[in-house]
């Protein structure tokens, strides 16, 4: 079940930063979110809830 849940984190943590590049942010601000998402299980949730781009790209 550990395993499952590093994996599931990893995933999304590779997602969440993979959308953050598509995204037109200056690179401090890339760097910042960044470091926050790869915080074990609550950065990526918290960038897709709270601090992902709405606008269209």
């Amino acid at each position: 079940m550990k395993q499952f849940l590093w994996l599931t984190s990893m995933i999304l943590s590779l997602t969440a930063i993979r959308d953050l590049f598509r995204t037109k942010r200056d690179w401090a601000t890339r760097l910042v979110l960044i470091m926050i998402i790869l915080v074990p299980f609550v950065g990526a949730g918290l960038y897709f809830f709270a601090l992902r781009d709405r606008r269209p790209y």
